[in-house]
């Protein structure tokens, strides 16, 4: 299941929570295939008062950036349908989307796994498993750069 933010009144680009005044409230897209996983994410990041968004499948994320872009990508590579390693090059050749940052998450820990997700785009890349503080350690600069 998608979350998606409320459209804004002229039903023309999704409306946006904010924080305090003239502040808007970040946003992640979690993209996994395992609903625990991204439900645990969410849990993290909401903490930090972020506003995150789930995709269970490529599809679904690709879905979700037609009607609002997130302020990151957070994606696992092997999925069923596409993997993660193509919804980053989709970022990267949409105008729209490509200054996205996008953090690959992955079980594969090889150095040619890291330089892959590096080579297809990827700002950043973090193994699984990780801790709470590797996640927010590895997001917190690409969204104070967005």
């Amino acid at each position: 299941m998608v979350s998606r933010e409320p459209m804004s009144e002229e039903g023309t680009e999704p409306a946006r929570r904010t924080v305090s005044p003239g502040r808007q409230q970040a946003s992640v897209l979690v993209v996994d295939d395992e609903p625990d996983f991204c439900q645990v994410v969410k849990e993290i990041l909401s903490i930090d008062g972020l506003v995150v968004l789930e995709a269970h499948s490529v599809i679904q994320a690709l879905a979700t950036l037609a009607h609002q872009a997130p302020d990151l990508v957070l994606t696992d590579v092997m999925m069923p349908d596409i993997d993660g390693l193509d919804l980053i090059r989709s970022l990267r050749s949409e105008p729209s989307w490509s200054r996205i940052p996008a953090v690959v998450v992955s079980a594969r820990v090889l150095e040619e796994d890291r330089a892959a997700a590096l080579q297809a785009g990827a700002n950043a890349f973090l193994p699984k498993p990780f801790s709470a503080r590797e996640l927010r350690e590895t997001i917190r600069p690409l969204l104070s750069s967005a």
